[in-house]
C-alpha cells in the first residue's frame, strides 16, 4: 500500500509536469469527474492488492482485465454509440485476447478462488468506472483531469494505511520503481483521456485493457520469461484485434 501511495503522489507530480505540456484546462466538472475517477482506481487497487492476498494471480489479474474493457464499452454502448460489425468483432476478439493473456498459472487447491473471483469482480469495476469517469471530463481538458484524480486516490489509499496501520514509506528499493510507475500510469491514463476524445469509449476501453500483451513483452525481453503458447496465442488475438478496430 505505500507502494501504491508513492505511485499516487508521482502521479500528482507527473501531471503537473505533462499537464502543459499537452494543454488544456480544468473546469468544475472536469475537477468532479476526475476526483470519482481516482476514487474508483484507488478502490480497483485496494480490491486487487486484496485478491492478490486471498487468492492466486491467476484468478484476479484476468477478470480485472476483462473487467476494465468491458464496462466501459457497455456503459458507451448503452448511450447508443454501436460500434458496426467489423469493429464489434474486434472488440470480443480483444476480451478473449485479455482473457487469454492474463490467465494462467497454476492454482493450488489451498487458494480462495471465490474470493478471488469477487475481488477480480470488484477490482475490475474499480478499473471500467476509473476509465469511464476518465472519459466524462470535458474534451478541453487535456490530461488535467487526473490531477483531481490523483490527489483523490492519494487520500483514499492514505486513509486506508492509517486505518489498517500499515506502512507509510516503502523500502528504499520500492522508491524508485514505485515512481517511475507513477510517471507512467500518469501518462498512460492521459493519453487514453486525449483517445476518448478522439473515438469511441467502447474502443479506446477495450484497447487500453489490453495492457496485460504489454506486460507480457516486457517480461519476456527485460525478465527473460518464457511466452507460452496460451500467451503466444493471447498476443495473436490481440494483433487480429487491433487490426479489425483500427480497420473497422
Amino acid at each position: 500500500m505505500a507502494v501504491v501511495w508513492f505511485n499516487h503522489l508521482a502521479g500528482i507530480v507527473a501531471v503537473l509536469v505533462l499537464g502543459p505540456l499537452f494543454g488544456g484546462d480544468l473546469d468544475t466538472a472536469t475537477v468532479s469527474w476526475g476526483a470519482m475517477a481516482g476514487l474508483s482506481g484507488a478502490f480497483a487497487v485496494v480490491s486487487l492488492y486484496r485478491g492478490f492476498a486471498q487468492s492466486s494471480m491467476a484468478v484476479v489479474s484476468p477478470i480485472a482485465a476483462v473487467g476494465a474493457g468491458v464496462w466501459p464499452a457497455l456503459w458507451q454502448i448503452a448511450r447508443g454509440d454501436v460500434p458496426g460489425p467489423v469493429v464489434m468483432t474486434g472488440l470480443i476478439i480483444g476480451l478473449v485476447a485479455i482473457w487469454t493473456i492474463s490467465s494462467g498459472g497454476h492454482i493450488n487447491d489451498s487458494e480462495d478462488v471465490r474470493s478471488g473471483v469477487i475481488y477480480g469482480m470488484l477490482a475490475g469495476l474499480g478499473f471500467g468506472g476509473l476509465l469511464i469517469f476518465l472519459s466524462l471530463g470535458s474534451d478541453s481538458s487535456g490530461i488535467w483531469a487526473l490531477l483531481p484524480a490523483r490527489v483523490a486516490g492519494s487520500i483514499a489509499v492514505l486513509v486506508v494505511i492509517l486505518i489498517t496501520g500499515r506502512e507509510l514509506i516503502p523500502h528504499r528499493k520500492a522508491v524508485a520503481p514505485s515512481i517511475g510507475a507513477g510517471v507512467l500510469v500518469t501518462l498512460g491514463n492521459g493519453l487514453f483521456v486525449i483517445a476518448t476524445t478522439k473515438g469511441s469509449l467502447a474502443v479506446v476501453s477495450v484497447l487500453a485493457a489490453m495492457f496485460p500483451a504489454a506486460t507480457v513483452i516486457l517480461a519476456w525481453l527485460v525478465l527473460g520469461e518464457r511466452l507460452t503458447r496460451q500467451r503466444q496465442l493471447g498476443l495473436v488475438l490481440a494483433l487480429v484485434a487491433v487490426g479489425l478496430v483500427a480497420g473497422g
